[in-house]
């Protein structure tokens, strides 16, 4: 008797992985800041956050974040930049306590202005 085994390989890599494009801003927001042990100063509660639009240091136009100005609020834990929003094009969290790691491909490509020193970023 004679076994034969075969392997295809057909699997759409992009299964499994999620488009940022596909995700509304809040979301994606929302994303961002959940590492981060004080989210309520940014955000209102930290269980039930305000719309994005009406957190503090975030400007949004046309319905998008275009810029997020989070200096010196003494912000604690991680940030997942990954998440940021396409239309950001400015990024300051300069002199807080916050931490995580920098993948400068998966940042948006609109993105002009990034400034996280003062935190502790590898």
């Amino acid at each position: 008797m004679r076994f034969e085994l075969v392997f295809l390989e057909s699997v759409d890599p992009s299964l499994g992985r999620v488009d940022r494009e596909s995700l509304p801003q809040q979301a994606l927001m929302e994303m961002v800041i959940d590492g981060i042990m004080n989210k309520q100063k940014i955000c209102g509660d930290a269980n039930e956050p305000k719309d994005s639009e009406e957190w503090i240091g975030v400007t949004v136009e046309d319905e998008e974040v275009v810029s997020i100005r989070w200096r010196q609020f003494k912000l604690e834990g991680s940030l997942h930049l990954e998440w940021l929003p396409s239309s950001v094009m400015e990024f300051d969290a300069t002199d807080n306590n916050l931490t995580g790691s920098l993948d400068r491909a998966s940042l948006p490509t609109s993105l002009k202005k990034l400034n996280l020193a003062g935190n502790e970023f590898t």
